[in-house]
């Protein structure tokens, strides 16, 4: 029996504009954002919106200007079971960012996220683990959809790995790959909680591992919440529909071309530009900024090393950066760290 999946679609007229005004937005974007000095500011309100907005299609109450506070570092007051799901995504996220992407898309990855988007929330036993138990999808009481069994989680998901990293998948455009990703993980429901955000993940993940998104300054779960119900309805016409993508895929197309305009029209008008320093950076100062994007906290000695540059010429770099306030700097010896502002 031939187990291997293969996603049924057909590319629409819809699809084909769409990807082409998605890969023109994509284009003036990272255009207009190498080597800017607000990149870092935009990857962390992409951070804060891409926890918000997905875990609020899933219910958690916290409104965005709390979940940027949270990505600022700075403390709230709210329920600990709420905040801990933003903080794991937040985790969960950094580690496709700085890890997953280098790595690839494997079935171990998957489970790792899973387990980083649950820690603290699920059992031991259930948590970056398959389900061992019969999960469901509900309205109120009633099942909506009844996902496959336990024991075909594993070789269901093993399947979908095996076709994003296919010549097939590879070959296909970044948002149709992620697109099929995302509802086929869902659809599966390989896990007792957490299918809907790590299916979302899945989806970013392979966006920024086949270069589309690699600035990572939009967040495409802001277009699913802006209407859930219709977010819904599309997952479900596909498994009315023989399981036939196509009308998914214009839809998703459609909500990145979407968020990419909304990032455009923030980018010019929304604060990255105006709130910036109006710095133009170096190759070596946007790697700084990169690096310490991802790594949180670095020396000068482990800065130098990676750029392979002197101290006398690091001193030179982060003068601008320092005064700018792109860059914190804790001591003034040898054993000074660096680290952007509200980085936690």
């Amino acid at each position: 029996m031939d187990i291997r999946y293969k996603p049924k679609y057909a590319r629409s007229a819809d699809l084909v504009r769409r990807l082409a005004r998605a890969e023109g937005l994509r284009e003036e974007i990272a255009a207009k954002a190498s080597g800017m000095a607000w990149l870092p500011r935009a990857r962390r309100d992409t951070l804060a919106r891409h926890a918000h907005y997905s875990s609020r299609i899933e219910g958690n109450p916290l409104t965005l200007p709390e979940v940027e506070a949270m990505a600022e570092g700075r403390a709230i007051r709210t329920d600990d079971h709420d905040r801990t799901e933003i903080l794991n995504y937040f985790a969960a996220l950094r580690w496709i960012w700085e890890k997953g992407v280098k790595k690839g898309i494997s079935e171990s990855g998957l489970l790792k996220v899973h387990g980083i988007l649950t820690k603290g929330l699920l059992s031991a036993k259930e948590s970056g683990q398959y389900k061992t138990v019969q999960n469901a999808v509900f309205n109120g009481r009633a099942i909506i959809y009844r996902p496959p069994p336990p024991e075909a989680a594993q070789i269901l998901t093993q399947s979908l790995v095996e076709w994003i990293n296919s010549p097939e998948g590879n070959a296909e455009h970044p948002v149709v790959t992620a697109g099929v990703a995302h509802h086929r993980l869902v659809s599966i429901h390989p896990v007792m909680d957490g299918n809907g955000r790590l299916g979302r993940l899945l989806e970013a993940w392979v966006l920024y591992s086949r270069g589309f998104d690699t600035l990572h300054i939009f967040a495409l779960p802001e277009f699913y919440e802006s209407d859930r119900q219709l977010y819904y309805s599309e997952i479900e016409m596909v498994r009315k529909g023989g399981d036939d993508l196509t009308g998914w895929l214009d839809y998703v197309a459609g909500g990145v071309v979407e968020t990419l305009e909304k990032t455009r029209q923030r980018i010019v008008t929304g604060g990255y530009e105006k709130t910036g320093t109006g710095l133009r950076l170096s190759g070596n100062q946007n790697a700084v900024l990169n690096m310490l994007s991802k790594c949180g906290v670095m020396t000068g000695p482990e800065i130098c090393r990676e750029l392979g540059v002197s101290r006398a010429m690091l001193s030179k770099l982060m003068k601008p950066l320092i005064g700018g306030k792109l860059v914190e700097r804790e001591g003034t010896t040898r054993g000074a760290v660096y680290r952007l502002p509200g980085k936690f």
